[in-house]
């Protein structure tokens, strides 16, 4: 990890750096190319968490949405834990599809907060769209064979690294979004072209049948579809993320501005729920495996064995400002993105 510095590392009362899905981040597919809010912009909070009706006890209320993947197991873990109860709030954890259902959520009010990938963010912001991240939630581990996202080929492919993969037909869960731009930025940092590689747009548990068929020659997978597919004979040529940046945070929790700046209040007392889930989420990963059971369907034996990604607080602005100058050299960002501007300071 890099030193944590008052440039590279802005602490929570600070300017937040962000950043990733499907994510891992990027696990999900959340929004990359078309409008990420869908038909909204920025407006006025309208959910739970905005309206003058409480929770239950007195703790007022609020409603997140969230993709149930792995990156989300600290905001489970800190509702379980009664994190949330102790800052003030009942929680309600809304289950998403991804981007397109959270950026728009949190737009229109349906959700105070949502989880989204860190590319999503920049699109959305590059359109005019009035959200912005206040929390990391899912980080790279940075080290390649022990991340949560993979770049996996057949086992006969003769593939052993990126670079073998130059103007190869990949697979990303959602184009032009944060899968396809850090694929080309570790090809890039490697010292090959990453605007050779060519992408199709492929659901995780499609890639290993799309292999074994010959349909592409590597593929993008995120847990828990890494692990089975390496135990399938599948080879891992790379590992994306961690290789694009070993400080790269993938997804993060995002406000609309109108909530961010008429209710910080609100927004302080889930950050602060949201932390502790975190700090707990990194210091007990057999708590992460257990929860990420109760909101998937991953199977015990398959949840027991799967890679976790990192858990933190703070985005890394470096990291960030990378990903965002491969995301505009490729063309998944064309207006204009100011990288600190993504994130609240609270």
């Amino acid at each position: 990890m890099t030193m944590e510095t008052r440039d590279t590392r802005l602490t929570r009362r600070g300017l937040l750096a962000v950043g990733t899905a499907a994510l891992v981040a990027g696990t999900a597919a959340a929004c990359g190319s078309g409008d990420p809010a869908g038909n909204g912009g920025s407006g006025p909070t309208t959910g739970t968490g905005g309206s003058a009706s409480g929770g239950s006890g007195g703790l007022r209320a609020v409603t997140v949405g969230a993709i149930p993947i792995v990156d989300v197991a600290p905001l489970h873990l800190a509702k379980e834990q009664g994190f949330f109860e102790e800052a003030g709030l009942d929680v309600t954890i809304e289950n998403t599809s991804g981007g397109a259902i959270s950026f728009p959520g949190v737009s229109s009010g349906q959700f105070d907060f949502a989880f989204g990938n860190v590319v999503s963010m920049m699109v959305a912001r590059s359109q005019g769209i009035g959200l912005k991240f206040f929390c990391s939630g899912s980080t790279t581990t940075g080290e390649p064979g022990e991340d949560n996202v993979a770049l996996i080929a057949a086992p006969d492919s003769g593939f052993t690294s990126i670079e073998d993969l130059e103007g190869k037909m990949l697979s990303s869960n959602q184009l032009a979004n944060i899968g396809d731009t850090a694929c080309r930025q570790a090809l890039d940092k490697a010292g090959g072209d990453g605007a050779t590689l060519e992408f199709m747009e492929m659901g995780f548990p499609d890639v290993q049948a799309a292999l074994e068929n010959g349909q592409l020659d590597a593929g993008v997978v995120v847990e828990p579809f890494v692990t089975p597919a390496l135990e399938a004979g599948m080879v891992a040529v790379a590992w994306p993320y961690a290789e694009a940046n070993p400080e790269l945070d993938t997804g993060g929790y995002f406000a609309s501005e109108d909530t961010l700046e008429s209710d910080p209040e609100l927004v302080r007392a889930f950050r602060d729920g949201l932390v502790r889930g975190l700090e707990y989420a990194q210091e007990n990963p057999d708590e992460v495996r257990r929860i990420t059971g109760t909101y998937t369907q991953t199977p015990p034996e398959v949840l027991e064995q799967i890679k976790l990604p990192r858990f933190r607080a703070d985005f890394d602005l470096e990291a960030q400002e990378e990903l965002a100058a491969s995301a505009r050299k490729y063309g998944t960002v064309t207006g204009e993105l100011s990288v600190p501007d993504m994130f609240a300071e609270i």
